[in-house]
């Protein structure tokens, strides 16, 4: 990848990060690139990250990133969030006094194995 598809791909995420619905078309006028080009980009990212598109309705379609998976400004991949679900499945024990196991299930629901 070169030095200017990583920068498109970053400014695509960074304008995912607020978690709201955007078209394509958007994104492509924000970033001073052609639709085609995010389509492109945003088809590569949903590999790894949780990005969502949806076509018609009432919105006419459009991208979005899932807010669970985004943590202090950061966004877990599918594959952190497994080895986080992984993790946090092995810590399974009845010792913890009340406040360790509210947060080991706060933990064990947000690195919940995604769904794709």
């Amino acid at each position: 990848m070169d030095l200017r598809s990583s920068s498109i791909t970053a400014d695509i995420l960074n304008v995912l990060m607020d978690g709201k619905i955007h078209t394509m078309r958007e994104i492509a006028d924000e970033l001073g690139v052609s639709w085609r080009t995010v389509q492109r980009h945003i088809q590569s990212l949903s590999y790894r990250y949780p990005i969502e598109t949806f076509c018609g309705g009432e919105k006419r379609g459009g991208v979005y990133l899932d807010k669970a998976n985004i943590a202090n400004g950061r966004i877990f991949t599918r594959a952190e969030r497994q080895f986080g679900a992984k993790i946090f499945g092995t810590l399974k024990r009845t010792d913890y006094n009340e406040d360790e196991q509210k947060a080991l299930d706060m933990f064990s629901k947000f690195f919940a194995t995604p769904i794709n």
